[in-house]
This record gives structure tokens, C-alpha cells and sequence, in this order.
């Protein structure tokens, strides 16, 4: 479409990218609001350590590995505002003290006007420098190396300036070392020579995007950044082949669950798997004595399993008798019949007198006594004597003493003692008839001459030192039953619960060896084949044992590999969606609103009709211009016209940027013709409105058509020129606007200069001196140009005034050139940003040499005009 066809019409309100990127973000996981949150922040790319943090936030999030993360907050559309925000103004304030850069001079300061600051300086002065700073600190597509000065190797090499700058109204300073792109100044632009073939490419991909769709850009490049952070973690976790397998024997259920090891592996199962009992393993020791006989039989073989068979049985029967025996009730029963005897005696020494009626008397004495229990029953007076009774032989009333005495007699006669004393003595003998019974007697005897044999053997079965334990404490407690004394405490180290069924377990394996043995091959033969395999079985199990902490792991990491592979997959859906919103953001953004900001700057431009395709319609962020189908833009148009081509190019994308940040154009008018540069400088100009704009050039005509349109604003623009004097490059001169920096008003500074100057301090004075022959050096400037030459050659303006020849004074031109150069030279001198000769280094103006100085100057300008 041509560019007249374009209406000049606001465009339809749009939904901002950031308002799409931001909504598309709220309806993601935490962690992709994460990444969009720190993008929205630093409006870059992530650092790889914040990559690694969001990963670490990803697998918690997902449960993958412990921890807690709190989901971010919902984001809004000011998420991210603040520091270096599109919404806030960016503006450079100062560039100062700019160190091992290119050949720049040290010391050297430029400040710039919020506005418009133009330097001018010609070819080779060291303009250069200071684009590449700031090209560097933009990151732009044209940034260059920093090189230092080769012809004074001796200085610093690492370049250093420093940078004042505002965002808002918040201000910062920045210590620059030769960084690239650091924020916020990443959001500057740059138009220079490489620029061009940049914006006239016949593809021009957007390697700039405007703001808001860069970010879209750095949340794909972080999600695909997280992606590879956390392939990188299946690839430390993941094994290419099953490490346990080898460790195994085939033929076993354990080899089979081994070698289908995988994330669906039901790790409980392979926990009783390998959950190996005491009986189990005194099978397993029985398992390997049985099949080494069963190998190689022989007679003593033989012998000796049904030796240990012997052995097995009598422990056994040890072992079931001290299970069976209660040493705590055996204690109470011994205290029993203590209790009773000791009741007996106190009953018999009561009724025959503690000893003092003679042998023979007491049979008659205790049948005297069992008459009178007779005459007692027969009477049915069970329950004499009571309180009131009389003596049933005198019948005279009894003393307390008496009734004492005669329930003693009753008690005695009664045998209720006796018989107390007759059950407890048969409680006691019961308890000890097991623990003394003859057949554990001779296993007791037994086990003595045969357990240290098998102890003291090579191959000595595992229940053997458990053995010789019970036989021990089998014998200390059959020692004290027999002699009705307490039972010892029960060691510790026995446990006569699992020790029995091992036992038995034991006893069982070695009577199948003999019976197998002593029957036929067949049956050996099939004997040893399941003896061999169930070895093996319990073999393998003792080793799953081993390995299962292993083995545990390994499950869990494969499913954990397996889990995160899956979650892995969603990415291509969630990249897919931020690309749709990107696109959808790009239409508006690029398209619609680019192609009519393009054809308007190529109108006020007067550039040449050119059409715009878009192929980003198609999915890609990129933009053709051409004149014909068949033809570049470098075919058809001129070098002047391809240039103003892509000023409007570069000038639409910096009029689409969602705020404002400085423009800098480094001699942006190369190639083209007057009427254009005038053209053109009034739309940089125009740009300041919106934007800091800094403008590097040598073309004197630019500069002042620049300037010019500052004229009814002077304090909105700012000048300096650059030079290069005696190698120093860059050396910075403070201009003001030609129309407010008139002879009259620098007169008017230096004046209050030299005030400052008489009443300054001792230690500033001096440099009051020097700052003031700074102003007086731009007076002689100006008045040589605008009062001794009347303004027929002026630095900023394009055309020679020949019609104000007549008025120069030349007759007068000698005596003024006598005092002014003079003065102007020794002001070079004092300046700064200048040297002086080392022969007059000890040599410093004074305040009043300032003072007559100043006199001479205005003297020889007074005597020139003289008669106007």
C-alpha cells in the first residue's frame, strides 16, 4: 500500500502486551508467574542463578523434592513497575571521568540536557568514544568494542566513566567498568551508520522489539532456560542400565524382581521380600551343612548329623522345660512353705510348753488335747473359746491368757497347720519335678560331653553359642531348684522365644538330610535339588537386604525421572501459549500500529513510496519493505533515500516504545541533501518533546538547523564541541545556544566570576581563576565572531553573511587581534580539559591579573566599536 493510502487516524484502543503477557501469567503455575514477575522486574533476560532458583521453586512446587513454596501473588498490569520501568522517564544527567576509553581525554564531563544535547565535533576528535559508552550500555545491535589507547599504553585499560542518569524522579549513578547492557540503559536506542543496512535489510527480524514485547521474549527464553535445568536433573538421576542385576543369580524371584526394576516397582513387596528371619537364617546355616553332605556323603557324615540331630532334641528339650518353668511362681511357693513350717513349729512349741515338758509325757499330753477337741466337736461348739466361756475341764473362767492358750491347743489338735505345711511342701516338689526329671538330667549330661564339640568344630551352625547359653543357664537354674533357692534373673542375651524355633527348624533340615540319606540316589538327588534351591532363595534374599537402600533409591529416582519427564512435556503447551499471546500482541503492537507510525515518519520525511509486508502475520516477528516485487531497496533508490528509509524505520520503532528514553543519534545525516537535513533535524527536534535525545555529528549545517529549532526554547537545548588537541581526543567545551550565548551574557558571567573569585577561600581560588579563563576564552570566541568580523562566518550557520563584509572595522583589526589573542592563547592555558607547557607549570594567574586581563579585553572590544 502506498503511503498517501494510510490514514493519519488514532488507532482503536488495544489490550498493551504487558496487560496480555501479565493476564496469560495469572492463569500458569507459580512458577511461571515467578519468571514473569522477575522479567517484569528487570525487563531482561534471567541471570542463570535466578534460572536455578525458579527451577529449585518448579520441582517443590510439582512435589518432586521436599519443601514448601508459597505461589506468588496474582500479578496486575503495574507488576514490575518501579525501578526501571517503561513507565518512567529515563534521562541522562551526566557523563563524567571517562577512563581507558578509546583515546579519550581524562576529566572530561558532559551534561545533558533533559531535552536536546547536541556535541559537535569534526572527524577524528573523539565523538566516538562516547557513542560506544553509551552503544554498550544500550546492548544496541552496532555496539562496539572498547579500545584502549594504543599510542599510551601505560594507561588503564579497563574503561571506567561515570554515568548520572534519573528514572522518575528517582535519581542513580552508575560506575561503568566496559559492561554490556546494563539496565535501565538497555531501553536507549541508537541510529548510526550500521543501522542502516540494519533497518534496509529486505528481512528486517526484530533483534529490537519494543519493549513490551521483549518481555515475551525473556519469559521464553527463562521457561526454556527451567527446561533445560531440569533436563539436566533427569540426566543426573536417570541410569542407562539396571546396576543390581549382576549382583544376582538367575533362577531366583528375586533375580526376576531385580531385573523388572522400574518406576512402577512396588518397593513394600521387594521389603517383605527381603525380610529374612532368625529361623530363616538358622536354615540357611542348616541349608549349607545339609547340601555339603548331601554333595559328598560318607559314614562319619552321617554320624554327625544324627550327633546334632542328638544334640538338637536335648536343647530342645532344655529349652521347653525353662520356657515351661515360672521362677517367680517357684519363689512364692518356696516362701509359701517357708511361711507354713514356721507356722507348725509355733503351733507345737506352743502346746508343748517351748520345750518344757519331757519326751515322754507328750504323747499323753497331745491325746489329753485331742479328747478335749473331740468333746468339743461332740458338744458343737466350734467356735469355743469365746469371751464368756469357762474351762470346759474346771469350769472356772478364763483369762485372756488362758483363751490364747487353748486356740492354740485347737489349732494344733486340728492340723490346720499341718496340712498348710503338706500342700506347700507338694507345690514345691511339682515345680521341681520337670527341671529334675530324669530325662533332662541326661540331656543335661548329654549336651555337657557333646555341645563343646560341635562348638569347638570348624563349621559351627549358628545356634551352637545360643546353645551352650541355654545349656548354661539351664544348669543355674536346676542348681537352685534342687536346692529350694530363688531362681537367678535370665540373661539377657537369651531369648528362648526365637532360639526354640530355630532349633526345631534346625532339627527338622537334619533329620530330612539323614532319612534323605539313608534312603536312594532319587530321593538324594531330589533332596539336594530343593535344599539347593531354597539356599539359593534365602541367599538372595540376604543380598536383596543388602541392596535395598540402595534398590530403594534407584525405584524412587526412576520415578521421579518418570513423573518429571511427563510434567517435562507440558512445556511444548505452555511455549505454545506465550507464543500465541506474543503473536496476538505482536499484531497490535507491530503490525497495525508500526506500519502506520512507518508511513506517517516517511511522509514528514518526504521519503520515497515504499511497501510494507509483514511476514510476522505468519508467525514470525519480522518486517520487508521493497519498491517492487522483484527488486531490494538497494537496487532502486539512492544512498540518500535508502537512509531516509531507515531514519523513519528506526523513527517508528522508537515512537512505539511504551515511555520515554533517550534517543542518540551518532551523525545521523551522512548522504543526504540539504533540503532533507533540514527536514530531518526538525523532526529530531520535534522528538525531544517525548524523548531525551543526544545528538553526535560533525555536519556543522545539521548541528545548527538543530539548534535553530530551540530558538524560542534556547534553555531546552545544550551544545558542546569536541576536539582533539596535541593526541587528546574528546575534549569537551561547553557551548550554549549561539542565540543565548551572547557576548553581553558571558561578559555578564565572567564578571560574577571574578567576584566569586576576590572572595573565595585560598584553597578554591585558584580553580575560580581558571573556571573564570574558561568564560573568558568563549568571549573571545564570540566577540572575534559576532563583533570584529560582524557575523560574516558564523560556526552554526551553513552560509557565509557576505553582505556584512563593509562593516568590519579593518583598520581596527590589528590593535584588537593584538590584545585579544594574547589573552584568549594564556586562557587555552588555564581552561579546563587543557595543559599548560611544562616551563610555565609553577606559573598561575593571580585575582588581579584576572581583573586586568578582563579590563584589557573589554578596552579593545570598546575601542573597536568606538564610533558605532
Amino acid at each position: 500500500m502506498a503511503a498517501e493510502d494510510v490514514s493519519t487516524d488514532p488507532p482503536e484502543p488495544t489490550i498493551s502486551a504487558r496487560h496480555r503477557l501479565v493476564r496469560w501469567a495469572n492463569q500458569q503455575d507459580g512458577w511461571v508467574r515467578s519468571i514473569v514477575a522477575e522479567v517484569l522486574a528487570v525487563r531482561r533476560p534471567l541471570s542463570n542463578e535466578t534460572l536455578a532458583a525458579i527451577r529449585d521453586h518448579y520441582l517443590v512446587e510439582k512435589h518432586l523434592v521436599p519443601g514448601t513454596a508459597p505461589p506468588p501473588p496474582t500479578l496486575t498490569g503495574d507488576a514490575g513497575a518501579g525501578d526501571g520501568d517503561v513507565t518512567d522517564r529515563l534521562t541522562l544527567t551526566y557523563l563524567k571521568g571517562c577512563d581507558g576509553v578509546n583515546a579519550l581525554a581524562a576529566g572530561q564531563a558532559i551534561t545533558f540536557n533533559p531535552r536536546m544535547t547536541i556535541l559537535f565535533g569534526e572527524n577524528a576528535a573523539g565523538k566516538t568514544g562516547y557513542v560506544r559508552v553509551l552503544k554498550l550500555l544500550a546492548d544496541v545491535r552496532s555496539a562496539e568494542a572498547i579500545i584502549p589507547n594504543i599510542h599510551r599504553p601505560s594507561v588503564q585499560c579497563i574503561p571506567h566513566t561515570t554515568i548520572g542518569y534519573s528514572v522518575g524522579s528517582v535519581p542513580g549513578v552508575l560506575e561503568w567498568h566496559g559492561e554490556k547492557g546494563v539496565p535501565p540503559f538497555t531501553r536507549m536506542t541508537v541510529f548510526d551508520s550500521p543501522a542502516v543496512a540494519i533497518h534496509l535489510a529486505d528481512d528486517v527480524t526484530y533483534v529490537y522489539t519494543p519493549a513490551d514485547l521483549a518481555l515475551f521474549g525473556y519469559v521464553t527464553s527463562a521457561i526454556e532456560g527451567v527446561r533445560t535445568l531440569l533436563q539436566d536433573e533427569i540426566r543426573t538421576r536417570e541410569s542407562k542400565q539396571n546396576p543390581f542385576l549382576s549382583a544376582f543369580a538367575r533362577g531366583t524371584e528375586v533375580f526376576t524382581r531385580i531385573e523388572a526394576l522400574s518406576a512402577s516397582t512396588n518397593i513394600a513387596d521387594l521389603e517383605v521380600l527381603a525380610t529374612v528371619t532368625a529361623e530363616e537364617r538358622t536354615e540357611l546355616d542348616a541349608l549349607k551343612t545339609s547340601i555339603g553332605v548331601l554333595t559328598s556323603p560318607s559314614g562319619a557324615e552321617i554320624e554327625m548329623l544324627k550327633s546334632r540331630a542328638a544334640i538338637l532334641q536335648n536343647l530342645a528339650s532344655v529349652g521347653r522345660v525353662l520356657t515351661g518353668f515360672d521362677g517367680a511362681a517357684f519363689a512364692t511357693a518356696l516362701e509359701a512353705e517357708s511361711t507354713a513350717s514356721r507356722a507348725q513349729e509355733e503351733s507345737a512349741a506352743a502346746v508343748f510348753g517351748g520345750g518344757t515338758l519331757p519326751d515322754e509325757l507328750k504323747p499323753a499330753w497331745q491325746r489329753f488335747i485331742e479328747a478335749g477337741e473331740q468333746y468339743l466337736a461332740a458338744s458343737s461348739r466350734a467356735a469355743y473359746p469365746e469371751t464368756d466361756d469357762a474351762c470346759i475341764y474346771c469350769q472356772q473362767s478364763l483369762s485372756d491368757a488362758a483363751r490364747d492358750l487353748l486356740r492354740s491347743y485347737r489349732n494344733y489338735a486340728s492340723g490346720v497347720a499341718a496340712e498348710t505345711l503338706r500342700m506347700a511342701n507338694r507345690r514345691v516338689t511339682s515345680m521341681q519335678q520337670p527341671l529334675l526329671a530324669g530325662s533332662v538330667t541326661a540331656a543335661v549330661e548329654q549336651l555337657r560331653a557333646t555341645l563343646p564339640v560341635v562348638l569347638e568344630s570348624d563349621a559351627a551352625p549358628d545356634w551352637a553359642a545360643d546353645g551352650q547359653a541355654l545349656l548354661t543357664r539351664g544348669e543355674k537354674v536346676r542348681e537352685a531348684v534342687r536346692k529350694k533357692q530363688p531362681v537367678p534373673e535370665a540373661d539377657e542375651s537369651i531369648d528362648l522365644g526365637s532360639l526354640l524355633p530355630r532349633l526345631s527348624v534346625a532339627l527338622a533340615e537334619t533329620d530330612t538330610v539323614v532319612q534323605g540319606l539313608e534312603g536312594g540316589a532319587a530321593q538324594k538327588r531330589q533332596l539336594l535339588a530343593e535344599q539347593q534351591s531354597r539356599l539359593a532363595l534365602l541367599e538372595a534374599r540376604l543380598l536383596l537386604a543388602k541392596y535395598l537402600p540402595d534398590i530403594r533409591k534407584y525405584v524412587e529416582n526412576a520415578a521421579w525421572v518418570d513423573r518429571l519427564t511427563t510434567l517435562l512435556g507440558h512445556f511444548k503447551a505452555l511455549l505454545t501459549g506465550n507464543t500465541a499471546i506474543l503473536k496476538l500482541a505482536s499484531e497490535d503492537a507491530l503490525n497495525h500500529d508500526f506500519e502506520r507510525v512507518f508511513y506517517k515518519e516517511c511522509q514528514a520525511l518526504r521519503a520515497p513510496t515504499v511497501t510494507l509486508d509483514f511476514p510476522g502475520r505468519r508467525g514470525q516477528a519480522a518486517r520487508r519493505k521493497s519498491v517492487t516485487r522483484d527488486h531490494s531497496l538497494s537496487d532502486i533508490l539512492s544512498e540518500g533515500e535508502q537512509k531516509v528509509i531507515a531514519i523513519a524505520d528506526f523513527l517508528a520503532e522508537a515512537s512505539l516504545r511504551t515511555g520515554s528514553a533517550p534517543i542518540i543519534f551518532d551523525d545521523p545525516v551522512n548522504s543526504l541533501d540539504h533540503r532533507r537535513v533540514r527536514e530531518i533535524a526538525k523532526r529530531i527536534a520535534d522528538l525531544s518533546a517525548l524523548h531525551q535525545v543526544i545528538v553526535f555529528t560533525h555536519d556543522i549545517w545539521f548541528a545548527t538547523e538543530v539548534l535553530a529549532a530551540f530558538d524560542g526554547n534556547p534553555s531546552a537545548c545544550a551544545s558542546y564541541q569536541v576536539r582533539e588537541e596535541a593526541g587528546l581526543k574528546g575534549l569537551i567545551s561547553g557551548e550554549k545556544h549561539p542565540r543565548s550565548d551572547t557576548v553581553q551574557s558571558i561578559g555578564r558571567r565572567i564578571n560574577e566570576k571574578i567576584q566569586a573569585a576576590e572572595g573565595g577561600s585560598d584553597d578554591d581560588r585558584q580553580e575560580r581563576i581558571d573556571s573564570t579563563y574558561d568564560f573568558i576564552r568563549t568571549w573571545c570566541e564570540r566577540v572575534v565572531e559576532h563583533e570584529l568580523l560582524k557575523k560574516v562566518a558564523q560556526r552554526f550557520q551553513p552560509n557565509v553573511a557576505m553582505q556584512n563584509l563593509t562593516a568590519i572595522h579593518a583598520d581596527r583589526l590589528g590593535t584588537a587581534i593584538g590584545t585579544i589573542y594574547p589573552i584568549w592563547e594564556k586562557a587555552c592555558r588555564y581552561m579546563t580539559g587543557h595543559s599548560q607547557p611544562l616551563d610555565t607549570l609553577g606559573v598561575r594567574a593571580s585575582v588581579s591579573e584576572l581583573k586586568q586581563d578582563w579590563t584589557d579585553l573589554r578596552q579593545a572590544l570598546k575601542d573597536y566599536k568606538s564610533d558605532e
